[in-house]
């Protein structure tokens, strides 16, 4: 609310995340949150670290009253709410939003190091139909895996026309070689195959795919002989489908041990989103979603730990002759 006698902001409580059970009070542009400081504590450095900063000046706890708040500089009250959604959604891990809200989810996740809300964002991300070139320049922004990027590559690679002045600024000199690069290996093999005036219908996905692999160092696709893979080629390692490791017989025999039996999934379900505006975005609820191992931030977010659940890898085939 603003006062507009002085143009000064008046502090409020957030209509969602002001908890009557909250321990941690954190003031986020002209919105006082009291919230559960166990999710901050349990999975984030940055907030662990000023969770034990120690008392304030007069010996009080800090954040443990609205006069005595944690402070949260350069972040909006908006993209804090979405934020809190994760933690406080009532819906038992049902996540669905557009995608301004969960690049609100992934930016602050990866700024302050939650990893397991930044697995969160790359599933749900995987769910939404992006524009290759967006889709390209969020995963190299927040350090996104390129694998999953491989259907993306191939599109923008095979597409007519060539990337714009305003595409190549946000993919960035780099990528726009590779991908000019892509193109040109392209045509070189569709000519030494007998094609004279190739286009780029003419090639494979799969053929455009390994050509990508390539230029951008992803290594080749994964061999479907024996062994399981994670749709679209992405996962780097391969699952074996052989027989379960063996056991000494008599070993198994007293215990009534036949073998590991590995049967785990996952499932998909709709939800409504998040609503955008600062004061309604979330629930009063108190409902924790686990989402998963924690990893190192440190490194790229690879398919193999969050299922982007999309069709599998095509068949390898040829460049199509004249």
């Amino acid at each position: 609310m603003v006062n507009n006698e002085h143009g000064v902001s008046r502090i409020v409580h957030h209509k969602d995340y002001y908890l009557r059970g909250g321990d941690m009070t954190v003031l986020v542009e002209n919105h006082l949150y009291r919230i559960h400081s166990y999710f901050f504590e349990r999975e984030s450095l940055f907030f662990r670290q000023k969770l034990l900063a120690g008392p304030s000046e007069d010996g009080e706890d800090r954040g443990s009253s609205d006069s005595n708040h944690y402070t949260l500089d350069d972040v909006k009250s908006e993209d804090f709410s979405r934020f809190l959604w994760v933690f406080y959604n009532p819906k038992y891990s049902l996540y669905e939003a557009s995608l301004d809200v969960w690049l609100s989810i992934l930016r602050l996740a990866t700024r302050w190091g939650f990893n397991n809300v930044k697995e969160l964002s790359v599933r749900e991300l995987e769910k939404l139909e992006i524009e290759c070139v967006d889709k390209i320049s969020i995963y190299h922004e927040y350090s996104i895996s390129k694998l999953y990027l491989i259907p993306s590559y191939v599109s923008v690679v095979k597409r007519d026309k060539p990337l714009t002045f305003t595409e190549g600024v946000k993919l960035g000199m780099e990528t726009v070689l590779r991908v000019a690069d892509a193109r040109e290996r392209a045509r070189q093999r569709a000519s030494e195959s007998g094609i004279r005036t190739p286009s780029f219908d003419d090639f494979e996905d799969s053929d455009v795919e390994v050509l990508v692999r390539e230029v951008f160092g992803l290594g080749p696709p994964p061999t479907p002989t024996g062994a399981s893979t994670i749709p679209n080629g992405s996962n780097p390692s391969t699952i074996q489908l052989g027989q379960p490791p063996r056991k000494n017989n008599a070993a198994a025999s007293r215990n009534g041990v036949n073998g590991p039996v590995n049967g785990s999934g996952s499932s998909r379900h709709d939800a409504s989103p998040p609503v955008s505006n600062n004061n309604s975005t979330g629930s009063t609820g108190s409902t924790r979603n686990q989402t998963g191992g924690i990893h190192n931030l440190d490194r790229e977010i690879s398919p193999a730990s969050a299922h982007s659940g999309r069709g599998g890898q095509q068949g390898q085939k040829g460049f199509a002759r004249q």
